[in-house]
Formats: C-alpha cells, sequence, structure tokens
C-alpha cells in the first residue's frame, strides 16, 4: 500500500514539473511611463527694473524666459498682468502708464492675456519678454510697477 501511494505522489510530481517545463521561445513584455512635464524660467534683464516712465520704451526686452515641455501634442505660455498693462504708482496725483507687451509669437494683448501656442514638445525653447510705451514728460515722481504672471500648460 505504501509503494502505491508512493508512485501516486510521484506521478502528481513528475506531471507537475512538466506542466512547468520551459518552452522553445518566450516573450516578456516591457513597459515604460514618461509623465507630461511642463515648466518654464524667466530670467529678468536690468531693463525690468529701470523702465524710463519719462523717457519711454520701444520694444525694451524685460526678460528672457526658456520654456520646456515634453507633450508630444505640445503647450502653451499665458502672460497676464496684474494691472491689465498699465504701470501703476501708489503716489498722490501719479497717472497710470499703460504699456503694450509682446512675447515671442504669443497673440492678443497684455490688457486681457497673450498666449504663445507650440505644437510639439520644446526642450530650452527661449522666447523674450518685450514692453513698449510712450513717455510721460510730466510723469509724477515715484515707482511704477506691475506683475506679469506667465503660465505654461501641455495641451
Amino acid at each position: 500500500m505504501k509503494s502505491i501511494a508512493y508512485s501516486i505522489i510521484s506521478a502528481a510530481l513528475l506531471a507537475s514539473s512538466v506542466a512547468h517545463a520551459a518552452g522553445e521561445s518566450a516573450q516578456v513584455q516591457l513597459n515604460g511611463v514618461v509623465a507630461v512635464n511642463c515648466t518654464l524660467a524667466v530670467t529678468p534683464t536690468a531693463k525690468a527694473t529701470s523702465l524710463s516712465i519719462v523717457g519711454g520704451e520701444n520694444a525694451a526686452v524685460v526678460g528672457t524666459v526658456t520654456e520646456n515641455c515634453n507633450s508630444g501634442t505640445g503647450y502653451t505660455v499665458a502672460l497676464t498682468s496684474a494691472n491689465a498693462g498699465r504701470l501703476l504708482s501708489a503716489v498722490a496725483g501719479a497717472l497710470p502708464t499703460p504699456y503694450q507687451a509682446t512675447y515671442d509669437d504669443g497673440t492678443g494683448t497684455i490688457a486681457t492675456q497673450i498666449i504663445a501656442t507650440r505644437n510639439n514638445a520644446q526642450f530650452s525653447r527661449k522666447g523674450d519678454l518685450k514692453v513698449s510705451f510712450s513717455g510721460n514728460s510730466q510723469a509724477v515722481a515715484g515707482q511704477y510697477n506691475d506683475t506679469l504672471s506667465l503660465i505654461i500648460a501641455a495641451k
């Protein structure tokens, strides 16, 4: 009886090892994922903090923007102004200094929003941020400012 039980166990083990035996070929599927990553950096120029309110500016480069985005379908860069395209002063009697801004090949106005559209991934792409405005020879003394915001987003 013991010998029959050992024979049955041996046969079961042999069948099990045959079921797991290697074949003539095999496959291993490999997969990887790359997450969307879009960043930008702005390097202000000295002109950004020394604009001539009295003399005016014509396409003065106030910053260089470096864009990086690995989205294969492209991305956008939006540029907005905290003061709707006006340099403002808190000094009594100071009038706003409206200005125009351009960013690379962006469309729109700084009073609302400028959008630059890219149709594919870009790495270390540089673009200039420029401002222009007429001078005001009767400007009241004081600090005039605005804050520009840039947002990069994958499409």
